[in-house]
């Protein structure tokens, strides 16, 4: 059996491997691609921070969907889903200098 086994410098095995640590190295390998998306998503981030721009997350109640359902900011069929109802709300918040809505304005 020793006989059969690739030496180095031959065709087919020029390292002379063995299939474990190729496999190993494979292993190794899709790890490394992991932490390659993970690196994107902070590249991205740090980009988004040099633009000025500010990621906000918060809960929103079934009755602020209904709210934006009924005066036309939220297809109902999308009452469900998160980047639907966080379009609505930023549109709505660029549309509200225009309107010249104020936190005043809105108290009773």
């Amino acid at each position: 059996m020793r006989a059969r086994m690739w030496k180095p410098g031959q065709s087919g095995n020029p390292a002379g491997v063995s299939k474990a640590y190729a496999e190993a190295m494979r292993e190794i390998s899709m790890r490394s691609r992991e932490l390659s998306l993970g690196a994107e998503r902070t590249r991205r981030w740090r980009e988004r921070r040099q633009q000025g721009v500010v990621v906000v997350s918060f809960d929103v109640a079934p009755d602020v969907t209904g709210k934006l359902i009924r005066f036309g900011w939220l297809d109902p069929n999308k009452r469900d889903d998160k980047e639907a109802i966080a379009r609505a709300l930023v549109e709505l918040a660029e549309k509200a200098p225009e309107l010249e809505v104020t936190p005043a304005s809105c108290s009773t």
